[in-house]
């Protein structure tokens, strides 16, 4: 090609890139000029919904337009996430995804067919404490001696979670290595049936989400030995954070965060990010939220991609080094 037909052919791309990028930033601007939908990966009622209700509810005022919430169930909320992945990246169909749909069941699922690079990450809502129970027959009084029993009883403990490759199963296993012990996992359908074991004394610890298990612990028919957060909950400052006694590592959020389609416009990816800091800073916002026992946490949007990305990465080495796999 000679040198001047190059320089037309250059021009001619650099003319149609301001092109698209004008457009692009055009569009943005006038975003949003119809209602946006925000889906929730899990059924009505839940907390996962209630926060993205809550998150609606204020963007609705703050931008100007209904904010629609659906709800599309099923797969540990990869439904959710594969089709918003798949949706037009306008800004006008989020998600309310979190550490199980965003980052654990595609790292240890090989048949999903999203990632974190499929979504641009707007913003972190909230991290739901888990807490470390175990029954109350065990003599330790503290973490440390809970750690010296656990290592004393090797190979003859029980530990509950909620099916193979969610959070608290991969829990159960990390605890394990870390303490250098085997743990037996036995896997329930939800909450109340390993409760009703764990009171029974046939599973010994579980990692639980915190609200649930607060009336049994402040009842005394369960010991909490620590938070598996890096700062206490406001619902219950009394317990201690698992990393202040030593235990270093094993940070379990259930968290929730906001994402929209890759390539959605960064104006709009930052214009979403403002708006949720903005909500999760009102006093009455942050009141509804922490009611359920959520750890409110307004963040940047980098921060929340570096957060998906690296808990991605390790519940794939995690999963690899137990032999874990989802189907």
């Amino acid at each position: 090609m000679q040198a001047s037909t190059f320089t037309r052919a250059l021009s001619r791309f650099a003319f149609a890139a301001t092109i698209a990028l004008a457009a692009s930033v055009a569009s943005a601007q006038a975003w949003p000029s119809k209602p946006i939908t925000i889906v929730s990966p899990y059924p009505a009622g839940g907390i996962t919904d209630l926060l993205s209700r809550i998150v609606g509810e204020e963007l609705s005022k703050a931008l100007g337009q209904p904010v629609v919430v659906e709800n599309r169930t099923g797969a540990g909320g990869a439904i959710a996430l594969a089709t918003v992945a798949k949706a037009a990246p306008d800004g006008y169909t989020l998600v309310m995804g979190g550490s199980a749909p965003s980052a654990i069941v595609p790292a240890l699922n090989r048949n999903i067919t999203y990632g974190p690079k499929d979504f641009e990450a707007i913003g972190y809502v909230a991290g739901l404490p888990i807490v470390l129970v175990a029954h109350s027959s065990i003599p330790a009084a503290n973490l440390n001696e809970f750690l010296a029993y656990v290592r004393a009883n090797s190979g003859k403990l029980n530990c509950g979670h909620h099916g193979i490759g969610t959070g608290t199963h991969l829990a159960c296993v990390q605890f394990a290595q870390m303490t250098g012990t085997k743990i037996t996992d036995i896997a329930y359908k939800g909450a109340p049936q390993v409760n009703a074991d764990l009171l029974a004394n046939r599973v010994q610890l579980y990692f639980a989400t915190l609200p649930t298990q607060l009336q049994y612990v402040r009842a005394g028919q369960m010991k909490a030995y620590g938070v598996a957060s890096p700062e206490r909950a406001p619902s219950a400052p009394e317990i201690p954070t698992l990393e202040e006694q030593g235990l270093k590592g094993l940070n379990l959020d259930s968290w929730n965060a906001l994402y929209a389609p890759a390539g959605t416009p960064k104006p709009i990816v930052q214009r979403l990010n403002t708006e949720l800091v903005k909500i999760l800073n009102i006093a009455e916002v942050k009141k509804r939220i922490e009611g359920t026992g959520s750890i409110v946490r307004p963040g940047t949007a980098e921060q929340l991609h570096k957060l998906t990305a690296d808990e991605f990465v390790h519940y794939r080495k995690l999963a690899a080094d137990a032999n874990i796999r989802m189907e």
